[in-house]
Order: structure tokens, then C-alpha cells, then sequence
């Protein structure tokens, strides 16, 4: 009878001691959960593994012990086998922004991508499109060289981030909770008692989610590393703006700035008459009032002259009349 008892003792340390080594490390699941989180510009944020603590070795009546610790040699990444995430950002301009912007939804559309956001300005004298493009990695520099073939690029940016690290360390924490959790689950078979049972459904329940958080940042690594994203600029222009060389000598500089002001004079009377075009009602009826005022002026300024003009020939005419009075 003492034996049984020593024995059902025993077990029930280490079910205690079981669940202290669950409860340490479910403190430190949110920590690895919120370490696999990204950021809203597609690539992943800064990654800080914890340690976890090694678990003590359990004896008794359980037969598996639950534990949270991964391996000590976290797999590094061969040659070839790099986790990469690519990204870019192209800025474009064109003097035909239809025909450039239906050039570049079918580039996208030919080499497998797609867009994960689109959206089209309508400016009050030109367009805009801006937009982010996934594509397969591997035809990242088809897009990039096509696109720049139907419009002016006026600036290409290439950025790749090396993730291997955090992806393998958190593909080998999610083979360690896989393994944690066929151990709880053994556990659990074994357990007599309902406070053993709830507890170890708890746990169950803790790991169960920290594996879908860890899978789920696995198919965002997974997504991100495949395809590339590519942040897309199309500005319609009246003008494109042509890489010329700086010049150098005075005379040189005279000739560039001649032919600058002439252009800009130029495109500000075009704007001018542009704007003349889209506002004729308002000038018509401006130069309607201004005639009315001006009309109304000149009226009131011939009065006044008339009215001037008689004053001036009565008193002459009383002059007269009092002169011939005084000789008679």
C-alpha cells in the first residue's frame, strides 16, 4: 500500500513539475509568436530568438516528458539554399500614359504577376498610376527591363533582404512545437485526474496556437521570398525629363539657359491658353462687366464735358448781355 502511494506521489511531482516547465515556457510563446510578425512593407521585421530553458528530466509514472526546447544547432542555410526576399521600386514617366499604362498591366500580366493594389489618379491637368506588383522572383528583371522599354524611368531601386536566419530558426521551432505537442497529447492519455487533464489541455491549446502562428509566418516567408514586390510610379508629362550633360563652359551655359526660357516660355503660354480654353464662360462674362464699366465711364464723362460745356457758353452768354448793358 505504501509503495502504491510513494509511487502515485512520485507522478504527481511530475505532473507538477511538468506543468512549472509549461507554464515558463508558454510565458515566452507570445514573445516568439509576436517575433515572427512583419511589417506593412512586406519584408520581415527584426527577429530576437528567445532561449528557451532546458527542461528538467521528469520521473514517476509518465513515460514522455513535454518540452519547449529547440535544437541546440539551429540549421544554417548551404550555398544555394539562401532565403532571399527581393523588392523594388520604379518611377516612370510618359508623354502617352494610356497606351504606357495598358503596356504595363499586360507586361505584368504576361510574366505571372499580379497586382496587389492599383490606383489611378485623375489630376486636373495630368495622370498618375501607382501601384505594387507582385512577380515571380525569377522574372523580376523581365518587369523591370520591359516596363523601362514602354516608358521614360527616371529611377530603378533593387533591394534583397537575406531571412534564411529567422526562417530556419522559426522552421526548427515549429518541428520543436510539433513535437511538444505529440507529447502533451501523450501525456494527456495518461492522466487520471481531471485538474491533470485540464492542465494539460491548456498547454495543448497554447502549443496548438503557437503552431498556427508559426505556420502562418512560414507562408508569409514563403510568399514574399517566391514572388517579388515591386512598387510601380507612372506620371503623364507634358515633357520628359532627359538626362543632358551639365555644361561647362560660359557660353555653354548662356545656350542652356536660352533654350530653357524659351521652352518655359513657351509651355507657360501653351498653359495659358490652355486655361483661357477651360475658363472661356468666366472670361466672357468678365469682359462683359469690364465693358459695361468701361461704357458707363466714358457716358458719365461725356456728360460731365457737356455739362461743363453749357455752364461755360451761359456765363459767357450773362457776360455778354451785362457788358451790352453797361454801354447802353
Amino acid at each position: 500500500m505504501k509503495r502504491i502511494v510513494r509511487q502515485r506521489a512520485a507522478g504527481l511531482t511530475a505532473l507538477l513539475l511538468a506543468l512549472l516547465v509549461l507554464s515558463g515556457c508558454g510565458g515566452g510563446s507570445d514573445k516568439s509568436e509576436s517575433s515572427v510578425a512583419q511589417n506593412t512593407n512586406g519584408s520581415m521585421a527584426d527577429i530576437q530568438p528567445m532561449e528557451p530553458a532546458a527542461a528538467p528530466e521528469l520521473g514517476g509514472g509518465w513515460d514522455m516528458v513535454a518540452t519547449d526546447e529547440a535544437p541546440r544547432d539551429t540549421p544554417q542555410a548551404l550555398p544555394g539554399q539562401e532565403k532571399m526576399i527581393y523588392t523594388a521600386e520604379l518611377e516612370m514617366e510618359t508623354r502617352e500614359f494610356d497606351e504606357a499604362a495598358a503596356a504595363l498591366d499586360r507586361i505584368v500580366e504576361d510574366l505571372g504577376g499580379w497586382y496587389e493594389n492599383r490606383q489611378l489618379n485623375e489630376g486636373r491637368r495630368y495622370r498618375s498610376l501607382s501601384g505594387i506588383v507582385r512577380v515571380p522572383v525569377e522574372r523580376l528583371e523581365e518587369l523591370l527591363d520591359q516596363a523601362g522599354e514602354e516608358a521614360h524611368v527616371t529611377g530603378r531601386y533593387e533591394n534583397r533582404e537575406d531571412v534564411s536566419e529567422i526562417y530556419y530558426d522559426s522552421e526548427a521551432r515549429l518541428t520543436t512545437q510539433r513535437t511538444k505537442l505529440e507529447r502533451l497529447q501523450t501525456l494527456l492519455g495518461q492522466a487520471e485526474s481531471m485538474e491533470d487533464i485540464i492542465a494539460l489541455e491548456s498547454a495543448i491549446s497554447e502549443t496548438e496556437l503557437l503552431i498556427e502562428s508559426l505556420t502562418g509566418s512560414l507562408r508569409r516567408y514563403d510568399s514574399l521570398i517566391a514572388y517579388s514586390t515591386v512598387t510601380v510610379h507612372l506620371q503623364e508629362v507634358y515633357r520628359l525629363s532627359e538626362d543632358e550633360a551639365v555644361p561647362q563652359t560660359f557660353w555653354q551655359r548662356v545656350g542652356s539657359a536660352l533654350g530653357d526660357g524659351w521652352q518655359r516660355g513657351v509651355e507657360r503660354l501653351e498653359d495659358m491658353i490652355i486655361l483661357a480654353a477651360g475658363n472661356w464662360l468666366s472670361l466672357l462674362l468678365t469682359a462683359a462687366v469690364v465693358a459695361a464699366a468701361v461704357l458707363a465711364f466714358r457716358r458719365h464723362r461725356k456728360k460731365r464735358k457737356e455739362r461743363k460745356a453749357a455752364e461755360k457758353r451761359e456765363a459767357e452768354q450773362t457776360e455778354a448781355a451785362e457788358q451790352k448793358e453797361t454801354k447802353v
